[in-house]
C-alpha cells in the first residue's frame, strides 16, 4: 500500500508518520513537505520518499507521476496553534466571535 502524508513535521503528522513506519503493510510513504522532515531522515526507512513541495495550490505533472499509484492520503497540513489568529478561527466558526 502506497500512502501520501502531508504535515509530517507537525504534531499530528509526525504521529501519523510514526504509525506508518511501524505498519509493515505500508510499502511506500510519500511525504509532501515544505521543508526537510528530520523524523523521516532519522528513520532511514527505504519506504519513505520526502518530496519538497512549496506550493500546495499547484501540482505539476512530474509530482503527480510520483504519486499516481497511491492508495490514500493523510492530510495533516496546518499551521501552528500559536500562529492562529482570531480572524482565522472566525472564518471557520463565525458564531464564536
Amino acid at each position: 500500500m502506497h500512502l501520501i502524508l502531508t504535515g509530517a513535521t507537525g504534531l499530528v503528522g509526525s504521529s501519523v508518520l510514526d504509525a506508518m513506519i511501524k505498519n509493515q503493510g505500508i510499502t511506500k510513504i510519500s511525504i509532501l513537505s515544505r521543508r526537510p522532515v528530520p523524523m523521516a531522515e532519522d528513520a532511514k526507512d527505504p519506504r519513505i520518499n520526502v518530496i519538497i513541495h512549496k506550493d500546495f495550490n499547484t501540482y505539476d505533472d512530474e509530482l503527480l507521476e510520483k504519486l499516481k499509484d497511491a492508495t490514500g492520503c493523510v492530510w495533516a497540513l496546518g499551521i501552528s496553534q500559536a500562529e492562529v489568529s482570531k480572524e482565522y478561527v472566525s472564518s471557520f466558526y463565525p458564531c464564536i466571535f
